[in-house]
């Protein structure tokens, strides 16, 4: 089966396309309820037989369905060791007769059923009898006349019978009565299982079970099929967009498919399994996984994890405690589960429905806790009533075991439409993300080209100007020396912007976000007097200290690491107010040497310091904050390039100190 969503492969979103989706998945569903296999089409269409309450009287053949369970009266063998005989021994008052459907709840107790009838005519038509549900593990029934002696007729049912030894094969378990004279007759059905242990039983002439059978095939069939299909379009959204949520809740909607299949005989008639306990395994470890499923799941709707964090990883072990009892599904540890689990989670979906209907009316114009409110309270108010039906905590009644049917149906809808609305709008994010992703990259494309661009337009003039230095230096040797020193600091200044633009502004330097470097071993003591040399000038004098640094070299690209210290120290020009600027140097360790340069001034606030740290450290600024610390920005990069690093030491208030850490020898 190939699943494909235009959601994920259209260029753009056409709302249409997810209106025809959520139309075509209502259709499907409402197709599907009206072939839905109900327990109803089992019994609730049946007969009732207005005779005496615990006693059933047949006028001779049956010719129309008859439900025959409210004449049922039962009793449990808590040893699991009674025999028939010892069974036909008890008195009458030790059955007892249940106004509800006969049920036990999950126990591995031997639950013995009687029920007497009374034949008014000869029958010349075998009556078929149905015995319900499906997962019951071992159903033998005795048929006695006058309720005394040995019983005239015998036969084995339930789901751990092969299906070579069943007399009927198909989805239910069915036992042609023998044709029976007029008198009284007590009919004893003995059931064991390790799931809910409940029983109904009906009397149907063959022709209607016939049809009844034909007609219940066919809605299990579609309803699984839908099931299934939907389940695994889930699965495949889920994955396509990564959703884990959707993911989950797909294995869920599999989960209840396999269960609801399983409980309406799908097993039994189209694997006709010939191995006792295969179907105990399929029905008991997919309800296991609904039942874990289901907790991560509210967890999610009432967003746990951010909320009440204790809570969800208690819960979390909750669910995964529910799910380690899929290792015992065919033992009684299922029975077990049913006892204690099943019970515990009703009550932890009744506390997550009271939370979600507290949250939706503390925020009440949130249309997403309203939603969830009606596609999960009311399904979740029938599951509750059919668990604690199942597991014998309250009756179980014909409308607490259907009702759950209508509400998951309901449920499926509900949320097919919130998941196809979830879909769609993930959808328009995906495309958003996209469009905005191709405009990025586009627009950085043209700016490269651009950079590129004035990288060539800057440097012929800088050619220019370095050119014409050299020319006037030469024609005016015999001028003074500040006007030479002026041409030379000229040339010089030409010179780094020209090394700038080759390494800043080139397409390799844009792509790479690397420096090329040309780096040499420069004596540390050297470097620092030539660039105080350079860089001192009237009003903005530079001091250098240089403390144990004596034959201690650098390996640097020169121009680019005077270029990181001039940033630096015309940060602290900046609050000095032209007082000199000092610059000291000592051996930091063995293997690195220091670089400080003090920065103090009335200026220099809490939000100064904020940028400078900024500009230095993080690569996320603002970029009001970046383009008046740009050069920080830059001395911060040619350092590490370097192996080196910068720091920022807090010297007391409104004075800090910057910094440079580089590798020596």
């Amino acid at each position: 089966m190939r699943i494909r969503s235009p959601l994920f492969t259209a260029p753009k979103t056409h709302p249409q396309s997810a209106m025809a989706l959520a139309a075509e998945l209502l259709l499907l569903i409402i197709t599907t309820m009206v072939l839905m296999p109900w327990h109803g089409a089992n019994a609730q269409s049946a007969l009732m037989p207005s005779n005496d309450q615990d006693h059933l009287v047949l006028p001779g053949n049956v010719t129309e369905p008859i439900e025959i369970t409210r004449f049922v009266a039962s009793f449990a063998d808590t040893t699991r060791k009674l025999g028939f005989e010892e069974i036909q021994a008890l008195p009458d008052t030790a059955f007892q007769q249940s106004h509800a459907i006969p049920s036990f709840g999950y126990t591995r107790d031997v639950i013995w059923h009687q029920l007497d009838l009374t034949i008014s005519n000869d029958m010349t038509k075998r009556a078929l009898l149905e015995i319900g549900p499906n997962y019951l593990n071992f159903i033998d029934v005795f048929l006695v006349p006058d309720g005394l002696g040995d019983p005239v007729w015998h036969t084995r049912l339930g789901d751990h019978v092969p299906a070579s030894a069943r007399q009927y094969g198909g989805r239910a378990h069915i036992a042609a009565l023998p044709l029976m004279e007029p008198g009284d007759y007590r009919l004893y059905v003995r059931s064991q299982s390790n799931s809910a242990n409940l029983i109904w039983m009906t009397l149907w002439p063959a022709t209607d079970l016939v049809s009844s059978l034909s007609f219940r095939d066919l809605a299990s069939n579609v309803f699984f099929g839908f099931i299934l299909a939907l389940g695994l379009a889930y699965l495949a959204l889920g994955l396509i967009a990564r959703d884990r949520i959707v993911v989950l809740y797909s294995i869920w909607v599999l989960a209840i498919g396999v269960t609801a299949a399983v409980v309406n005989g799908v097993v039994l008639s189209e694997l006709r399994p010939e191995i006792p306990w295969l179907n105990d395994f399929l029905l008991g470890t997919a309800n296991i996984i609904t039942y874990g499923v289901t907790v991560f799941l509210w967890l999610y709707i009432i967003d746990a994890k951010k909320k009440h964090p204790l809570a969800y990883k208690i819960c979390c072990a909750y669910g995964f405690f529910i799910l380690a009892f899929a290792a015992g599904a065919t033992t009684d540890l299922y029975t077990v589960f049913g006892t204690y689990i099943v019970p515990s989670h009703s009550v932890f979906m009744a506390t997550m429905c009271a939370i979600l209907i507290k949250r939706a009316f503390e925020d009440i114009h949130n249309p997403r806790y309203w939603a969830f409110l009606v596609v999960l309270a009311v399904p979740t108010g029938a599951a509750i009533m059919i668990q604690l039906a199942l597991s014998g905590v309250i009756d179980a009644t014909r409308l607490r075991l259907e009702l759950h049917s209508y509400t998951l149906m309901f449920h499926l809808v509900g949320m097919g439409i919130i998941m196809t609305m979830r879909l769609s709008r993930m959808d328009k994010e995906r495309v958003t993300v996209v469009r905005k992703a191709e405009e990025t990259t586009s627009l950085v494309e043209e700016q490269r080209k651009l950079i590129s661009m004035l990288s060539h337009e800057f440097r012929t003039p800088l050619a220019v100007i370095q050119r014409s230095s050299e020319m006037l230096m030469l024609r005016l040797t015999n001028h003074k020396d500040d006007v030479l020193e002026r041409l030379r600091r000229i040339q010089l200044q030409a010179q780094k912007l020209a090394r700038l633009v080759d390494i800043f502004l080139t397409k390799d330097g844009i792509d790479t976000q690397e420096l090329s470097l040309a780096r040499k071993t420069v004596p540390i003591n050297r470097f620092l007097q030539e660039f105080v040399a350079q860089t001192t000038r009237e009003g903005a004098e530079v001091q250098a200290a240089l403390s144990r640094t004596t034959g201690i070299e650098v390996f640097i690209d020169e121009t680019l690491m005077g270029l990181a210290i001039t940033n630096l120290a015309e940060t602290s020009r900046r609050f000095a107010h032209g007082a000199p600027i000092h610059i000291s140097t000592h051996r930091h360790s063995e293997m690195r040497v220091e670089i400080s340069i003090p920065c103090r001034g009335d200026e220099l606030d809490e939000d100064e310091i904020a940028m400078i740290s900024d500009a230095l450290f993080r690569r996320d600024m603002e970029s009001q904050s970046l383009q008046r610390a740009l050069g920080l920005h830059i001395s911060q990069r040619i350092v590490v390039a370097h192996g080196g690093s910068i720091t920022l030491r807090q010297k007391g208030a409104r004075s800090i100190e910057l910094c440079l850490l580089l590798p020596c020898e």
